[in-house]
């Protein structure tokens, strides 16, 4: 069993594959205004192949003392910790929690940003709005984003940090798997109007994902607090539903160890039958769509502890860290987040994950 952005699952015998990530970034400075940065990062995407990709490439403007500009291949501020979600060294977690976290279908965006930074009074303050496109490789197919604009947020002041972030994607693909079903559904829909309405929600070409989070987090130096809320909703879309996520962590530090807890919660707000009569000539399409329904998202929490060690620097590295982290998933009756599950699954699942990371 796999969370849904680990299509081929993890056993009783562990994985390296899953989390395991190992990036390369390089700054080139050409005068005091303008930079280009290159980052690569060999890790598993969503086809289950763990190899180098391109994770940032992008020629950066500094204008103003107070505004810069962005413009290329870029990872999008969707919620609050979205810039170093592949940066475990500079993360509390062993990895984000993905009831917020897994809310959005991409993260990675070919397009433009601005950022302006500045104060008022004793608060600083950050406004980052952003727009472009974007495509995502799955197994077996491509998910396009046509358009793709939001905006992110963030106040701090002394030791608390607020952010709060908006982004509409745009979706224009449609699930290779499933056009003969949708063809198939929307021929009839003359004479079964809900098998054309339900065609357009199991389709992923139009759709439009807002995404809203709020986020606050209080680091002293010693006692460590993160918590976020985020919300999606799509139009009724039934592969990506209309969902609620949060979670809330506390890590409190003694020297170079630091324990942390974390209670996170996913909550789907979709149909869970299909509106098609069970009975007569079009039953068989009620039959597809509730198989469609039966394996998506449902409600989920899970329960996290563990324990990160910064170690001292050492030789080439600059810093180095472990950590130990034990989840403890409920799925809530359903699958929650989870995919590739086994006959006879409980709906409860509990995972152990140590990672070393270390930059140099």
């Amino acid at each position: 069993v796999g969370y849904s952005g680990q299509p081929e699952g993890i056993d009783s015998d562990g994985s390296f594959e899953s989390d395991s990530k190992l990036g390369v970034q390089v700054t080139a400075k050409f005068n005091e205004l303008l930079s280009a940065t290159v980052q690569g990062v060999a890790y598993t995407d969503l086809t289950g192949d763990w190899e180098p990709r391109l994770d940032w490439a992008y020629v950066r403007l500094q204008a103003t003392p107070s505004v810069a500009i962005r413009a290329g291949y870029l990872r999008t501020p969707t919620f609050m910790y979205s810039d170093s979600v592949f940066i475990g060294y500079a993360n509390v977690w062993v990895r984000p929690p993905l009831e917020v976290y897994n809310m959005s279908p991409v993260y990675q965006m070919r397009g433009v940003d601005v950022t302006w930074r500045g104060s008022v009074g004793p608060v600083q303050v950050s406004v980052n709005p952003y727009f472009g496109d974007s495509e995502v490789d799955l197994p077996n197919d491509t998910l396009d984003v046509p358009s793709w604009l939001g905006i992110a947020t963030t106040l701090e002041y002394r030791s608390w940090m607020a952010r709060f972030g908006y982004s509409e994607i745009e979706l224009g693909s449609t699930t290779g798997a499933l056009s003969p079903l949708l063809d198939s559904m929307r021929a009839v829909g003359e004479f079964c109007a809900p098998c054309a309405a339900e065609a357009d929600r199991l389709d992923l070409d139009g759709p439009t994902i807002k995404t809203t989070s709020l986020g606050l987090q209080y680091d002293d130096g010693t006692n460590f607090v993160a918590a976020e809320l985020a919300k999606g909703t799509s139009g009724g879309n039934y592969l990506v539903p209309n969902r609620e996520g949060a979670y809330i962590t506390y890590g409190r530090r003694f020297g170079g160890l630091m324990p942390y807890a974390t209670f996170a919660v996913s909550r789907e707000d979709g149909p869970d039958v299909s509106t098609i009569p069970m009975n007569g000539p079009f039953a068989p399409f009620a039959f597809a769509v509730n198989a469609v329904l039966a394996g998506g998202y449902s409600d989920h929490d899970s329960y996290s502890a563990g324990l990160r060690y910064d170690l001292p620097a050492f030789s080439v590295l600059s810093g180095a860290l472990v950590k130990l982290q034990l989840d403890h998933i409920d799925a809530k009756g359903g699958n929650g987040m989870l995919n590739n599950v086994q006959p006879g699954f409980d709906h409860k699942v509990n995972m152990i994950t140590a990672s070393f990371d270390f930059i140099f």
